[in-house]
C-alpha cells in the first residue's frame, strides 16, 4: 500500500511539469528535500527547489514524462522514465531517477541520471552486401 502511494506521488511529481501547475509541491516533497538533476545542478531544499521550478518555467515547456517502471527497495524508489522538452529547440532523453521518501512519506531526496533516448546495436548489424 505505502508502494503505491508512493508511486502515486511521483507520478504527480511528473504530471507537474507537464501542467506546470505545482500547487501540491509542497506536500509532496520534504523542507529539507536534496535534488540532484541529471546533468549537475543540486538543489538542498525547498525553496531552492522552488526557484529552480520558477526559472525552469520561463525557458522550458515539458511536452512528455513517461515513467516506464517502478523498482522498489525499502524507502527508495527507482524511476526508469523518457523526458520530452521544448526550451530553444525540443530535444528528448532517457533517465532513471532514485528518489527517497522520508518517515512522512514525503520525497527528501532525488538522483536523476541520463540516457540518450536514441539507442545503437552495433554488433547486431550486418553487413548485407547489395544485390
Amino acid at each position: 500500500m505505502v508502494q503505491m502511494q508512493r508511486h502515486k506521488r511521483i507520478a504527480q511529481y511528473f504530471q507537474m511539469w507537464i501542467t506546470r501547475d505545482f500547487s501540491a509541491l509542497d506536500s509532496l516533497f520534504s523542507p529539507q528535500c536534496t535534488y540532484e538533476e541529471c546533468y549537475g545542478p543540486i538543489y538542498s531544499n525547498l525553496p531552492e527547489i522552488h526557484r529552480w521550478i520558477a526559472h525552469q518555467l520561463t525557458v522550458q515547456k515539458v511536452t512528455q514524462w513517461p515513467i516506464h517502471e517502478f523498482i522498489d527497495a525499502d524507502d527508495t524508489v527507482v524511476v526508469t522514465w523518457t523526458f520530452a522538452a521544448t526550451e530553444e529547440k525540443a530535444y528528448m532523453f532517457d533517465g532513471v531517477s532514485i528518489i527517497h521518501f522520508d518517515a512522512q512519506n514525503r520525497i527528501d531526496r532525488v538522483r536523476e541520471f541520463e540516457a540518450k533516448h536514441t539507442r545503437d546495436y552495433p554488433y547486431r548489424k550486418q553487413n548485407i552486401p547489395s544485390q
